[in-house]
């Protein structure tokens, strides 16, 4: 019993820590020194396609509006059985924007695959990686690049935003994102140690990038953005996040395919940090075995721990009829998520996030938490699996990230 309730006691303590922590990124980013047209560097954005006929001249009309000077787009179709190659040809041909946008069409060889063969041909000092139906803020360059100042930082996590808030799965995942993961995002970028930068939107140091030997490329990882995030950090570079670099996305509306994208997550992420383990718990700089050991806590074991926390208390409350342990947990968590919440959304919105905030800690949460750990036991296992691609219909589009 005590055991339990003293790591309760520490998990919501390191809650309550990344809390104040986002706090104080969130104050360091506004008085970060915005960059003059002449100070700003080059950037490339990489957009790998495929079969994403949907969306995809939406997103370049959305990228080549950034108020930002100096930037490439570089679409990579790979191997698309559908018209995405020549409308992208077309949109090239007859477009109007002086921004530089180049189309590389190559047989299908897989995403990581497809950004490496961007990042052979980029010109940018930076790169940006977004999906095809990516719909970028405005400013997204300007507040990204101001992140490199600090010479150690090698890559910066964007903000995703769900648009596709038409039932309660979808927001389910939009609070997710602006809670659970972007805020705890935030937390860690304040000491440089965020775990994962997001596939949708991701602004990487190119020296950093080819140090790294860019994407791993393997038909059998599922997540190639995390492979590349934990060698980052091997290598000693530091990864932040900035909230105000936003991409639109669609989300799974239903809920198997939510499933089946987040087992992929899942057990890609396992996989990143099982190939990546061995060399940072050898290695003789003592920060890479503390950074092992910290990225298997954030991954898999914080969750495999609050979850394994609740099932006692249930059991308590079966075995001994004592029902006071239960709520109390609750309570705090869902406090500390209000207070979560209260910092990711304008105070306008917050009483239409607040009752689906309740629902979501009672049912959405501990379902994927379920789920993620039949996930894990399938990786243990060596379960065959395939990667499932997200058919988009253009939602994403239709939003507003400004």
């Amino acid at each position: 019993m005590n055991f339990f309730i003293t790591l309760a006691i520490f998990l919501v303590a390191r809650q309550a820590f990344l809390l104040l922590a986002a706090i104080l990124k969130k104050i360091k980013d506004r008085k970060a020194r915005k960059l003059h047209n002449t100070q700003q560097p080059m950037i490339t954005i990489l957009m790998p396609a495929y079969n994403e006929e949907n969306v995809i001249i939406d997103a370049l009309e959305s990228i080549a509006t950034l108020n930002y000077t100096h930037y490439e787009v570089i679409v990579i179709d790979d191997g698309s059985m559908d018209n995405t190659s020549s409308l992208v040809s077309k949109y090239i041909n007859d477009k109007t924007t002086t921004i530089p946008i180049r189309l590389i069409s190559q047989s299908n060889a897989g995403k990581a695959n497809a950004l490496n063969t961007g990042l052979i041909h980029a010109n940018g000092d930076f790169i940006l990686a977004v999906d095809a139906d990516a719909k970028l803020n405005k400013d997204c360059l300007l507040y990204g690049v101001q992140n490199f100042q600090d010479e150690q930082i090698g890559a910066v996590a964007g903000n995703v935003i769900v648009v596709n808030e038409y039932n309660w799965l979808t927001r389910f995942q939009q609070l997710e994102y602006l809670v659970s993961q972007n805020v705890v995002r935030q937390g860690l970028a304040l000491f440089g140690i965020v775990p994962i930068v997001p596939g949708p939107i991701g602004l990487f140091r190119k020296s950093a990038m080819l140090a790294a030997y860019g994407y791993r490329e393997d038909s059998k990882l599922f997540a190639e953005d995390a492979d590349l995030s934990i060698r980052l950090l091997q290598l000693g570079w530091k990864i932040t996040n900035d909230e105000r670099m936003c991409s639109a996305t669609e989300a799974p509306s239903d809920l198997f395919t939510l499933l089946r994208q987040r087992y992929r997550w899942k057990r890609g992420i396992f996989q990143a940090l099982n190939d990546n383990f061995t060399k940072l718990i050898l290695s003789p700089d003592i920060k890479r075995p503390l950074l092992a050991i910290f990225l298997i806590f954030e991954t898999f074991l914080l969750e495999i721990l609050g979850f394994g926390i609740t099932l006692f208390m249930l059991a308590n409350i079966i075995y001994t009829f004592s029902f006071h342990l239960l709520p109390i947990w609750l309570a705090v968590l869902i406090t500390l998520d209000v207070m979560a919440l209260l910092m990711a959304v304008p105070i306008k919105y917050f009483t239409k996030w607040l009752p689906i905030l309740l629902l979501q800690k009672i049912s959405y949460t501990y379902a994927l938490q379920a789920w993620g750990m039949l996930a894990l036991i399938d990786e243990w296992r060596a379960t065959e699996m395939s990667w499932d691609k997200l058919d988009r219909i253009g939602i994403a589009n239709k939003g507003s990230t400004s």
